[in-house]
């Protein structure tokens, strides 16, 4: 018999309760007000930065060091006995009696007993304050009063973390912690101006108490003590911190608090770990911010209401779009994890988690791609980071690969071919769910090719996006395809473009595919003519893939430099590649015989029946058993052969939209986590049940069944729009929105809440005899709603039967 899994889903309050601390890894939550960021997992352990991981880390976190998944944010609580033990369990480990972690959007939860104390402590970021607030309560369910010493405990980072890893021995001479008791906190000053351009945005940190300290340490050597670490603390271990303060070395914030608890009494207290902007050029202004930010924070009430008004946003959020469906696996990840997992990739792009190191800034590609689920839940928010991608292409045409807002650091300027063709994608999104055409017409300037960071000129949005079909037709190669350069949306293919000559099928297909977006765009803003000719662009295009593309029973994956094609029957590795299945598809190019048999090879090939699809088949052998090989990807791994959870994605709109319901909902639900981790066994799986994994080692490894490359991927956004807009199908266009769900036979119908264009919309869909529309009782044609029909409306419903 199976052991039970060390977790359960409590759906009414949205949040998933881990039982058992020792999992194979940690399980992270974000906690963020889009300034201050977070990430705690299950044990405590974790880090915080203020805007960057990379330039303004406040605390450290060793992803791969022993012990696993530390520091962290660690209490200590202290009793009479001597004895030590953590709400988190982690770090001291001392056996509890109860122990439980919940995460919550935006909040991770702790509750935990050792004799007649029980502990409850919460862990958030709320709007309108950038601190971290610990919010620890303390029962005493004994019949005698107890005595407690609490302490609090963060290791603080050299904030820009390559000088942290790579020069600590030299810059950790260049700081100061001090304790300032109009704070009641620990005050931490990182002043290393010679490699810091940034000064202006340099935070003061600090660690306060909601009540007053009887000492603190402020230098981690002092706390710890020789060759000891947050396991077994000197200071703890002696009940007395030290006092320390320090010039230089590693400096932390920890902070000893002294209370009595009646019998059957309470006690509640925090910390508060936060940041000051322009500590350096603003000094004292940023110390007196943070002690006003102490004071409030101490107010009566002011945690509850920080706390009612995280709650707040996140209602908001998820109100947007819910759906009651028959299945609470699958509505459970619609309606909660998906929606709160696009969240934290729009903040973080691919940058920071409990295995990201937090150096990768924005991936252009990638933050495209996170915004499409961000712009029908947060338009506005969708908008300004569209407008800050604008302003990163060059005058040509082409984009950067990656990017650095908050770090003004030079934009990295190699070509991948496919990374301008996602900018459309985001203003297609953008203006489908707001309808506001004017916003194509905003003046935005180009990025310098002089150095990748300075504005040049200007030009609409309109035009730059017409900028991108300029530059791919001055980029294609001998088969009229686009040139692969460094790569496309497969950065690996650049293998097979190393002379400059190779060409890519997937941009090709994504090409015709945001082409015929434009065409859209472009009538409605009246140009014809325009439009005209972004057709005959589209239709040349997929003449090219016609004419090359097909290889018998697939699409082929590229042409290498030499002419010859990737992704065929004849070669002896990857012979079928994923992407040009599902594109083919998404794009339009190919005939309906063509294209359900690519997707039944992508089936009979690729789909393990297990966990999800493969990316390509067979995978490449490695060094040395190839002298020059395609990857160092081992067998099965990333780009190689493994069940690339994000190409996954496309599979399956690509299935709903040739209209096979249980093809598709069989790649969904593969992909599920809880149902994957279930279908492949929690010590092989390891990741978390409610995050979606970039990929998941595929079967021609020994590994096959282990998700990595957690949290912070691609296949979370692609996962939303995939179950909402085409698997349930409410899926907005520039005049309305279009109701198509492709259901499971076994499916009587579902419901849903979806807030459109000012208007709630309540929408039913039921099986019936003939297929019908109609909007508050008023038939419509076909399958769409006209935002036209919407005007003047707060609310409405929408009744679809489908015959």
């Amino acid at each position: 018999m199976s052991s039970p899994l060390p977790y359960r889903f409590d759906d009414p309050r949205g949040v998933v309760t881990i039982t058992d601390p020792r999992l194979p890894q940690p399980w992270i939550n974000y906690l963020s007000n889009g300034t201050l960021h977070a990430f705690v997992s299950q044990v405590g352990g974790g880090m915080a930065w203020w805007k960057s991981p990379l330039k303004n880390r406040l605390t450290r976190y060793r992803q791969y060091n022993l012990p696993i998944d530390s520091p962290g944010f660690y209490v200590y609580l202290r009793g009479s006995d001597g004895v030590a033990w953590s709400p988190t369990w982690r770090p001291v480990e001392t056996p509890l009696d109860a122990w439980r972690a919940e995460h919550q959007p935006g909040l991770t939860r702790f509750i935990s007993r050792r004799g007649d104390i029980e502990a409850t402590l919460e862990f958030f970021i709320a709007p309108g304050t950038n601190a971290l607030i610990w919010d620890l309560s303390l029962v005493n369910t004994g019949a005698h009063a107890v005595g407690l010493d609490v302490f609090g405990y963060v290791e603080f980072c050299l904030l820009d973390w390559k000088q942290d890893t790579d020069w600590a021995c030299y810059v950790k001479h260049n700081l100061q912690t001090d304790f300032d008791p109009a704070a009641n906190a620990v005050t931490y000053l990182y002043r290393h101006f010679h490699f810091n351009p940034r000064l202006a945005d340099c935070p003061l940190v600090y660690f306060g108490a909601s009540e007053p300290v009887c000492t603190f340490d402020a230098d981690r050597d002092a706390f710890m003590g020789p060759y000891r670490d947050e396991r077994n603390p000197l200071a703890v271990e002696q009940n007395a911190a030290t006092g320390s303060r320090t010039l230089c070395g590693d400096p932390c914030g920890a902070l000893q608090v002294r209370t009595q608890i009646p019998a059957g009494g309470t006690h509640r207290l925090q910390f508060f770990l936060g940041g000051e902007p322009q500590a350096i050029v603003a000094w004292p202004r940023a110390l007196e911010a943070a002690r006003a930010s102490m004071h409030a924070l101490r107010r009566a009430g002011e945690v509850d209401r920080l706390k009612a008004s995280l709650s707040a946003w996140w209602r908001n959020h998820l109100a947007v779009f819910h759906a009651d469906l028959p299945d609470p696996d699958i509505a459970r990840q619609i309606n909660l994890w998906s929606p709160v997992q696009s969240v934290h990739t729009g903040r973080y792009s691919r940058s920071v988690s409990q295995h990201a190191a937090g150096v990768r800034t924005l991936g252009f590609r990638d933050t495209c791609q996170d915004m499409l689920a961000i712009a029908y839940r947060q338009p506005d928010w969708a908008t300004e980071t569209f407008r800050y991608l604008v302003s990163q292409q060059y005058e040509d045409g082409h984009v950067p690969h990656q990017c650095n807002p908050v770090e003004q650091l030079p934009a990295e300027a190699k070509i991948h071919i496919d990374n301008p063709l996602w900018l459309p994608m985001v203003a297609h999104a953008i203006l489908c769910e707001t309808g506001n055409l004017p916003l194509l017409d905003e003046p935005i300037p180009w990025l310098s090719e002089t150095d990748s960071l300075s504005p040049v000129g200007s030009a609409s949005i309109w035009t730059h996006l017409l900028r991108i079909p300029d530059f791919l037709e001055a980029n294609l190669g001998d088969h009229g395809l686009p040139l692969t350069h460094k790569g496309d949306w497969n950065d690996s293919i650049g293998k097979f473009s190393k002379k400059g000559r190779g060409e890519s099928l997937m941009a090709a297909q994504q090409y015709v595919h945001i082409l015929r977006l434009l065409a859209g765009l472009a009538r409605a803003r009246g140009e014809n003519a325009t439009a005209d000719r972004l057709d005959g662009l589209r239709d040349k295009q997929a003449a090219a893939i016609l004419a090359c593309g097909w290889d018998g029973a697939w699409w082929r994956r590229a042409f290498d430099d030499d002419g010859q094609p990737v992704g065929t029957a004849t070669a002896e590795f990857g012979k079928i590649w994923l992407n040009t299945q599902s594109w083919a598809i998404i794009a339009g190019v190919g005939s309906s015989e063509q294209n359900r048999q690519a997707m039944d090879s992508v089936a009979s090939l690729l789909d393990t029946g297990l966990c999800g699809i493969q990316k390509l088949h067979p995978s490449y052998q490695s060094f040395p058993a190839v002298q020059d090989p395609y990857s160092g990807y081992s067998p099965g791994c990333g780009e190689n052969g493994a069940i690339f959870c994000h190409a996954n994605t496309w599979a399956i709109i690509a299935e709903a939209l040739l209209d096979r319901p249980e093809k598709a909902w069989h790649y969904y639900r593969q992909l599920v986590p809880h149902l994957a981790l279930q279908a492949v066994g929690l010590d092989r799986y390891k990741a978390e049940p409610y995050a979606f994994v970039s990929n998941i080692i595929g079967p021609e490894n020994p590994k096959y069944g282990w998700a990595n490359v957690t949290q912070v991927t691609g296949t979370a956004t692609w996962m939303d729009i995939a179950a909402t807009q085409y698997l349930l199908g409410l899926r907005p266009e520039l005049d309305g929105l279009r109701i198509s769900p492709c259901l499971p036979a076994d499916w009587p119908g579902f419901r849903a809440s979806r807030r459109f264009r000012g208007t709630e919309l309540q929408i039913e869909v039921n099986r019936g005899d003939a297929t019908t529309l109609t909007l508050d009782g008023t038939p419509l044609e076909g399958s769409l709603v006209p935002a036209s029909a919407l005007v003047g409306k707060t609310s409405a419903t929408v009744c679809l039967t489908l015959g």
